[in-house]
């Protein structure tokens, strides 16, 4: 992985989030006793990067967020090229969205989220393979000096 990265993750002190990934389905559409079932399908992995005085515009347009994108979809690739056919790992960009985050004034972040999912069906939950892909990117992250919860450049070293 490039040298270039972890300068882009440290100046903007990077950090990651896990929330679970669900999904929704309808039983009996169309009928008086219609039912929603909720089903964790995987996870969420959102990394965020502080917005700095030398990015113009959006936190999500800048030449960093473009490289941290691609060296993401990177480490992505690798990790998939391991893990299950039944398990599938994604990049989704938010380059023209500004998280404000509400703990530091409403500063503005951009956002990537790595989405770890199965295609064994929508009524089937998460499972092994999706949990096994969770922890390689959390410590692919970590390797790359992207912390968990609260990012390094506000109240000390990011949590791990």
């Amino acid at each position: 992985m490039s040298k270039n990265i972890c300068q882009v993750i440290e100046k903007h002190g990077a950090f990651y989030e896990v929330e679970p990934y669900y999904v929704f389905l309808e039983e009996g559409h169309g009928t008086p006793a219609v039912k929603t079932r909720r089903i964790q399908a995987g996870f969420n992995v959102n990394v965020y990067g502080m917005k700095t005085s030398d990015d113009p515009g959006l936190p999500g347009l800048s030449p960093s967020y473009a490289l941290a994108c691609a060296s993401l979809l990177e480490l992505t690739k690798t990790i998939q090229s391991h893990a299950t056919d039944a398990c599938s790992i994604e990049v989704i960009p938010f380059g023209s969205t500004a998280v404000l985050d509400t703990k530091s004034h409403l500063q503005p972040q951009a956002m990537l989220r790595i989405r770890i999912s199965h295609e064994r069906g929508l009524d089937q939950p998460a499972g092994k393979p999706e949990q096994h892909a969770l922890e390689e990117v959390e410590k692919e992250l970590r390797h790359l000096g992207v912390g968990s919860g609260i990012p390094a450049t506000r109240f000390g070293p990011a949590r791990s």
